[in-house]
C-alpha cells in the first residue's frame, strides 16, 4: 500500500472517529453559558487531540517494538478492533461502545466548560480509545516511515477541521437524531472497510507476503 493510500485511509479513519464536525453540535451546548470563551476552548481541544494522537502515532511503533509485539499481528488486530467498530456504527447507528456508545449522542447539560473541556471531552469524547486504536494501527503499517507520515497527515488535517465544526458551522448544526444515526451508518461502514483492509495489511506482513 503506498503512502497516499494509507494517508487517505487514515484520514478518513481519523475524520470519522474524532468527528470534528457533528461533535460541534455538543460543542454548542456544552458552551452556550459561555459562547465568548469558544476560541479558547477549541485550540485547547486542537492541542489536547494533536499532542495524545500525534503522541501515539510516533510512539505507537516503537513501543510495539520494544515489548516484542509483531506489526503484522498488531496490524491484524487493530485492523480487527476497528472493523468490529466500524459494524457497530453501521448497524448500531450510534458510536461504538468504543466511542461511547448511546451515551455520546446525549446532549450534556448547560454549565460551564471549563473543567470538563479536555476531560472528558476532548479525550475520550473525541480522541478515545477507538481513534488511538487507529492512529497506532496506521502507524505500525506499510514501510519504516510512511505509517507515521500517513497518521499524522491524517491527524493535522482532523485537528485543523476542529475550528470549523466547533466555530463556523457550530449555530447551523441542528442535526435530527435520524440524520446523524444515518451519517454514522456511513462512517461505519469506511471505518469497517478500512479496518479490514488494515488486517489483510497484516496478514501479509506477518507471513512475509509481498
Amino acid at each position: 500500500m503506498s503512502t497516499l493510500e494509507l494517508t487517505v485511509q487514515a484520514t478518513i479513519s481519523m475524520l470519522v472517529l474524532v468527528d470534528p464536525f457533528i461533535r460541534g453540535v455538543f460543542f454548542r451546548i456544552l458552551t452556550e453559558n459561555e459562547p465568548e470563551r469558544r476560541r479558547e476552548y477549541v485550540r485547547r481541544i486542537m492541542l489536547t487531540i494533536a499532542v495524545t494522537l500525534g503522541g501515539a502515532a510516533l510512539v505507537g511503533r516503537e513501543l510495539l517494538d520494544l515489548i516484542g509485539i509483531d506489526l503484522g499481528a498488531f496490524s491484524l488486530a487493530g485492523g480487527l478492533v476497528l472493523a468490529l467498530m466500524g459494524f457497530e456504527m453501521l448497524y448500531g447507528g450510534e458510536p461504538s461502545r468504543t466511542q461511547g456508545g448511546a451515551p455520546a449522542h446525549e446532549r450534556p447539560p448547560p454549565q460551564s466548560a471549563e473543567g470538563s473541556i479536555v476531560v472528558p471531552y476532548a479525550i475520550p469524547f473525541m480522541a478515545g480509545p477507538g481513534a488511538i486504536t487507529s492512529v497506532i494501527t496506521i502507524a505500525s503499517t506499510g514501510d519504516t516511515w510512511s505509517g507515521p507520515i500517513a497518521a499524522l497527515i491524517a491527524i493535522g488535517i482532523t485537528v485543523a477541521l476542529i475550528p470549523v465544526g466547533h466555530l463556523l458551522l457550530v449555530n447551523r448544526m441542528n442535526m435530527s437524531a435520524q440524520t446523524m444515526a444515518i451519517m454514522t451508518r456511513f462512517g461505519g461502514l469506511f471505518v469497517a472497510t478500512i479496518g479490514i483492509q488494515l488486517m489483510l495489511g497484516g496478514l501479509k506482513t506477518y507471513f512475509g507476503i509481498n
